[in-house]
């Protein structure tokens, strides 16, 4: 069974509009309003939704929640596996067993000891439950058991190309058994209990999370004693609160907004590679109930659309040139697993080829109305969906509707929040959508998170097109048992090949993280591929100092 629907990051952070919050000052209200050497104050325009760390579907809530659970293995600032609720791991039998010898003197945050017996709990819920957002990972887990007092050895039935330490955020066995399986799902965890170098305070929903420094914590003490967490209403409100002063970091500042700010007094700004794209998705579902137009299920019609647009176009207008054109799933900070198509394999900004492809497959303006139909005289039509907060996605809808108006197609725009297009796009039997534009962010430094997206096990999970093909399902489970780096890239670029041509998304982008901090309150950033929070790594909560 896939995993739940897990987009890490719904990038709403190009925001102009106010949010229904009570407006920018009441927004603003809510932030520490001094600068602070104890309290880290957080600033962004999107709030957590929820305090499960197997089900919590956004890139805050992981922040938030990754200081209060420990997994046994954590990275640094340079990606690097290292240890944490583990001192060290082994790795035998080809990839297939991980043995972890876990820290002693650990305890939960309610005083409870932390043992191997949690470990093992933890791992086994996750697979026989397929939960929330993990389950898919350990679909290969045939065994989790104690070995000793201070070891648990995992097994699975194929290598693994990834430590499953990295993945799994460890849950306290006395706490987590007394949630019945079919109350796993919505299990709301409201008060959580973790093991991490912060406790968990309180969440004021739509406006404040707050934790806590957990003082009896295994690690280096942080020198912040509290990290908040403020939403607030729109991207000029909470930039106005960076400039004076009132948060120390805005994670992901708009690109039309970024330049501005460049000058503005004690503020650092910093642009990093990110692990996220933007797209342009299409309803390719076959199930009966779906709403969705189904002439969107040829892919000559979704290559066209993708030869009308022009990617260099939506970087320059839509992100202020602070991006990269986009070809498929995994950005280039991804390395020698990013994929180029090869020269005559491009599907984008060809206007010329698109009107070839629709021609080819029959499609023809008919009546010399600008609209072309097919064979059966139905026109080419489709609904555009947007989340209307996010500026740069409501550019690039402009420019793909006068893209494809160009060739022939017609795209009728509406804007909708990302509460509302979650459970439209995500309507797996009923899907009422024809065309929407999105993004996604990698949940930790592997291909494998943002290339299962499109697998069939994900239907019902994160698949948000339903489009599905056997020999990219083929390759998916190849490549996540493919420990010889050469051959796995291999695997992997074919699979995005396949992707690309097929074109159930058109990636638009790859956006750059684009960062401010205050320099007068908290020092220390580290730089690092994903951004400096809102990332899998969470040193810089760590490790940054008072100015």
């Amino acid at each position: 069974m896939a995993a739940a629907m897990d987009r890490r990051s719904f990038l709403r952070t190009s925001a102009v509009a106010a949010a229904a919050l009570g407006g920018a000052a009441a927004l603003a209200s809510c932030a520490p309003q001094t600068a602070s050497s104890t309290v880290l104050r957080v600033g962004s325009t999107t709030d957590i939704d929820s305090l499960n760390p197997f089900t919590a579907t956004s890139t805050q809530s992981d922040d938030v929640l990754q200081l209060v659970y420990d997994r046994l293995m954590g990275y640094d600032a340079q990606l690097n596996v290292g240890p944490s609720l583990a001192t060290g791991v082994q790795s035998a039998d080809g990839g297939k067993t991980f043995t972890y010898t876990l820290r002693s003197g650990v305890k939960w945050h309610d005083g409870t000891d932390f043992s191997a017996d949690d470990v093992v709990f933890t791992f086994l819920m996750v697979r026989d439950n397929s939960y929330g957002n993990y389950g898919a990972y350990l679909k290969d887990l045939t065994d989790a058991a104690k070995v000793g007092d201070n070891q648990v050895r995992l097994t699975y039935s194929t290598p693994q190309t990834m430590d499953p330490g990295v993945i799994i955020p460890i849950a306290p066995k006395h706490l987590w058994e007394g949630v019945a399986k079919d109350a796993l799902p919505k299990y709301g965890n409201e008060k959580p209990v973790g093991t991490g170098p912060f406790t968990f305070v309180s969440w004021e929903k739509g406006s404040v999370a707050t934790v806590a420094r957990n003082d009896s914590w295994w690690g280096t003490k942080p020198a912040a004693q509290k990290v908040t967490w403020t939403k607030f209403g729109s991207d000029d409100v909470v930039i106005q609160a960076l400039r004076t002063g009132d948060i120390d970091i805005v994670a992901e500042v708009p690109p039309t907004i970024y330049a501005g700010l460049q000058n503005a007094a004690n503020v650092k700004t910093a642009e990093m590679e990110s692990f996220s794209f933007h797209m342009i998705g299409f309803n390719c579902s076959t199930a009966p109930g779906s709403k969705g137009n189904p002439i969107l299920r040829d892919p000559a019609v979704r290559q066209a659309l993708s030869c009308a647009v022009s990617r260099q176009q939506f970087v320059e207008l839509a992100l202020a040139g602070y991006g990269e054109p986009g070809t498929d799933l995994l950005p280039p900070a991804f390395g020698d697993f990013h994929f180029v198509p090869a020269p005559d394999a491009v599907l984008d900004n060809n206007p010329a080829k698109a009107g070839e492809l629709l021609d080819k497959a029959g499609y023809a303006d008919r009546n010399g109305d600008g609209i072309r139909k097919s064979k059966d005289g139905v026109p080419l039509e489709f609904r555009l969906l947007v989340i209307a907060d996010t500026t740069v996605d409501m550019k690039a809808a402009d420019l793909f509707v006068t893209a494809a108006k160009a060739v022939g197609v017609s795209l009728k725009l509406s804007s909708t929040d990302a509460d509302s297009m979650s459970a439209t796009v995500y309507n797996a039997d009923t899907p009422d959508w024809d065309v929407m534009i999105w993004g996604w962010d990698s949940s930790f430094y592997d291909p494998s998170y943002l290339l299962g997206i499109p697998t069939t096990d994900q239907i019902g999970g994160n698949n948000d097109t339903f489009w599905t093909d056997p020999r990219y399902d083929d390759l998916y489970h190849q490549q996540s048992t493919t420990i010889d780096r050469a051959g796995r890239v291999k695997l992997v670029q074919e699979m995005q090949a396949i992707h690309y041509a097929a074109c159930p998304y058109i990636v638009m982008w790859y956006q750059k993280k684009l960062t401010g901090t205050r320099t007068n309150t908290w020092t220390g950033w580290q730089p690092m591929s994903g951004g400096l929070i809102l990332n899998f790594p969470r040193v810089n909560y760590l490790d940054v100092k008072p100015a």
